[in-house]
């Protein structure tokens, strides 16, 4: 049985925790949903070089949360968008989603859960209500983050470079990915949420 370590797999995991019945799987979760916001926030960072090995390698939530702030100037998702010239038809989208700020907030309150009890919680109390209710809502935040292929805004470089990252779904060409990036119109422009519903040509992970 193998056990991975990406923010998806954390989530997937979380996903069956919230769907048992057991008061006990919301603990399990929790745990699950508190990773994959670290791991998330860490798979963007390991991805640049000018991230410091310190920034890197960090678990804290809100020093991952300052250390992504710091490193792409933005905490706004980004959509990169490719059109064919001839035509001005859009064949692909992508986006940066990032670890929001309320979301980093969210992970923050499981501290708050995952000690251990000092008092008795009735079945009926509504501090199980409360706790699940702070999951489900973490579960549907995280999955916006991870469902991002770039990972990091695409940005300027000091030497008028222009420097991206990008994980694709397994179904998507990475060569047809960088062969577009060559021959197509790139419009960029950032945003305060992703679209509903998203772009019709939008690779995006689910």
């Amino acid at each position: 049985m193998s056990y991975g370590f990406s923010a998806r797999e954390y989530l997937f995991r979380a996903r069956k925790c919230l769907a048992q019945e057991d008061p006990s799987c919301l603990f399990y979760a929790a745990f699950e949903l508190r990773c994959g916001v670290e791991v998330r926030m860490r798979e963007y960072l390991e991805s640049w070089d000018h991230v410091s090995n310190k920034q890197k390698k960090g678990w804290q939530i809100a020093s991952l949360g300052n250390a992504t702030l710091e490193a792409f100037k933005t905490d706004r998702y980004q959509r990169w968008k490719l059109s064919e010239p001839q035509t001005q038809t859009v064949v692909s989208v992508h986006y940066y989603t990032p670890v929001t700020s309320s979301l980093q907030k969210n992970a923050e309150k499981l501290g708050n859960y995952l000690h251990s009890q000092t008092r008795h919680i009735p079945a009926g109390s509504e501090w199980w209500g409360s706790f699940r209710s702070l999951l489900e809502e973490m579960e549907k935040q995280l999955t916006v983050a991870t469902s991002g292929t770039l990972l990091g805004p695409a940005m300027l470089m000091e030497d008028n470079q222009i420097l991206m990252s990008a994980r694709l779904p397994p179904v998507y060409n990475p060569k047809e990915f960088v062969e577009l990036q060559h021959r197509s119109i790139i419009d960029v422009d950032y945003l305060d949420e992703l679209p509903d519903p998203l772009d019709p040509k939008a690779v995006v992970w689910k």
